[in-house]
């Protein structure tokens, strides 16, 4: 089966190639480092560093994250690493030019943080002689195939951390069989996820139910709220509505309910927070469209006057979140799986989302069951919704009380995952790959 897929990768190349070319005249912000892709990447792991203590230590861990979200959930899970093998070195892959701004901010600045490479056997080949991973741990889905069968060929262990495993990968059954069996591990967020393993065929042995991570990440509470709400210009006790992570098609919505709200007399500031920073100019175009002028936040300087504030920085819809009065969660009211409704919740904040909520549907779900959240159809059911509770003080309250109290009840994962990952260090002790 691999053979079958590395000949039909290398077969496609001259499509790729022009696909590639195609796509970075369009996308100016994937050009810097792309070399790194192609597996020009600095040489990471020594090789000769001696191995310390009684337990197995690691010299370099490799995490793979795809993007904002998943780096921000191995964020965790990395601290915790660096404390249990402080010598061990730990470097980051990341695959989109947003997932790289973030790493670069959040990831230790001593670590190495570079694009994962195109999965061509050569290029694979050469990134994993210049890191030279003693274990790799790649966060929720990312599936490569060519890449996971030269880590395992080379004795190098791997864990899924976090992991997510769709229903559409049953369809490819044979596939995904012999792809996942490539992984040491299996730590999975639900039980859901271990049955879909299961039904894939996958050793129940290798697979652990360890929670979601995020929970961690969103109880970190980083960053400053109200120095936020300084430098934004809203003032102390304004009623503020926030869509967060909201992609094309669903700031539309956000304007009719805004305007439905409006004219229904109530007085509430906006704070959109596209979930592509590039999106913003048109974002801005749509509600100056209609007579709603807004001002971005990287210009507001504490005294926008606007009742419209766009977020167009990276790493601060968390802090934003803590201002909210009443929080949106994007990528549910188009088809994108939904976006993290842990953070909003950790807040204490009442959720709203649309029908899609794919990648985290367990969770949506058990928040709607707790009355923490409510699932709504469009920007006039969303407006509706919020005119229920806006003068339900004792309501909101309630709403967010219930989601702060489900975030509390579900710590833990990062322990969990850390000893199987201990566990799994510790049976390969004495024959790490390198």
């Amino acid at each position: 089966m691999f053979f079958v897929y590395y000949l039909l990768a290398l077969l496609l190349v001259p499509f790729l190639s022009l696909y590639f070319l195609v796509f970075l005249w369009r996308r100016k912000d994937f050009r810097p480092n792309f070399l790194e892709r192609l597996g020009r990447i600095p040489r990471v792991n020594d090789a000769n560093a001696p191995l310390q203590g009684n337990q197995a230590q690691p010299r370099c861990v490799w995490f793979h994250a795809v993007s904002v979200g998943e780096i921000m959930a191995a964020l965790p899970l990395a601290n915790a690493m660096r404390a249990r093998f402080p010598s061990a070195r730990l470097v980051l892959s990341t695959y989109t030019p947003m997932g790289r701004d973030t790493a670069s901010k959040r990831w230790d600045r001593s670590g190495v943080i570079f694009y994962f490479p195109l999965d061509l056997y050569p290029v694979t080949e050469r990134v994993i002689e210049r890191v030279r991973p003693d274990l790799f741990l790649l966060v929720e889905t990312d599936f490569w195939p060519g890449f996971l069968r030269g880590l395992s060929a080379k004795g190098i262990p791997s864990v899924l951390v976090n992991g997510r495993i769709s229903s559409r990968r049953l369809l490819l059954r044979p596939f995904y069989r012999r792809v996942i069996q490539q992984f040491s591990r299996l730590c999975v967020q639900t039980d859901v996820d271990r049955e879909r393993l299961l039904e894939l065929g996958v050793d129940g042995a290798r697979v652990a139910v360890t929670g979601n991570m995020k929970f961690a990440q969103a109880s970190a509470r980083e960053g400053d709220p109200a120095r936020l709400r300084e430098q934004l210009g809203i003032a102390p006790g304004a009623a503020l509505l926030i869509a967060g992570s909201t992609h094309e098609g669903e700031e539309k919505e956000v304007l009719r309910c805004y305007q439905k709200l409006l004219a229904g007399g109530r007085n509430l500031v906006l704070l959109v927070a596209p979930r592509h920073p590039e999106r913003v100019d048109k974002v801005e175009e749509l509600f100056t469209a209609h007579g709603l002028p807004c001002v971005r936040r990287s210009r507001a300087g504490g005294s926008s006057g606007h009742a419209i504030i766009l977020l167009d920085t990276i790493g601060e819809l968390s802090s934003a979140y803590a201002l909210g009065t009443f929080i949106f969660v994007g990528g549910s009211l188009v088809r994108r799986g939904g976006h993290n409704v842990m953070e909003p919740a950790a807040w204490g904040k009442p959720i709203f989302f649309g029908p899609h909520m794919e990648h985290y549907s367990d969770i949506a779900l058990s928040l709607e069951r707790e009355g923490a959240a409510v699932r709504i159809k469009d920007g006039e059911d969303l407006a509706i919704q919020i005119n229920r509770l806006a003068d339900d003080e004792r309501g909101v309250s309630e709403m967010g009380r219930k989601a702060a109290a489900f975030v509390a009840r579900h710590q833990g994962a990062v322990e969990r995952n850390l000893a199987i990952i201990e566990e799994l260090l510790q049976s390969h002790k004495g024959r790490m790959p390198w």
